[in-house]
């Protein structure tokens, strides 16, 4: 399986993480965004998603705390056990909420400059 591009919308972010098997082969992971504080600065919870994708259903939290930081939680194994001994551990499905709409576009070819761009082809 070839990787599949992330995107988004409003409620729904679609990318690609190490899958479940020891394997580690990439797989598509969903986020559904289920929950959405109308008052983001008040403490509590303040997004909420399920994740599909893996072997189980998986829930990721942002949290605000009575301090005003933010802070991450998911329900994975390697979230809650590994998040309690390291306190900033982040298991793969927080990584990959975080990281959608952060990679770099990939480099356009030349002749899609060319059609576009005609200015920018001759230099």
């Amino acid at each position: 399986m070839t990787p599949i591009a992330s995107f988004h919308t409003k409620t729904l972010v679609v990318t690609t993480l190490p899958g479940p098997t020891r394997k580690r082969k990439p797989s598509p992971y969903c986020y559904r965004l289920t929950f959405r504080n109308l008052e983001p600065a008040v403490p509590g919870c303040t997004l909420l998603w399920d994740v599909l994708g893996g072997r189980a259903t998986y829930q990721v939290a942002l949290e605000r705390e009575t301090t005003g930081e933010l802070r991450w939680h998911c329900t994975c194994a390697d979230a809650v056990y590994r998040g309690e001994a390291e306190r900033h551990h982040t298991c793969k499905h927080i990584r990959g909420l975080l990281n959608v709409g952060r990679t770099p576009p990939e480099p356009l070819p030349a002749e899609a400059v060319a059609a576009t761009c005609p200015a920018e082809a001759a230099a």
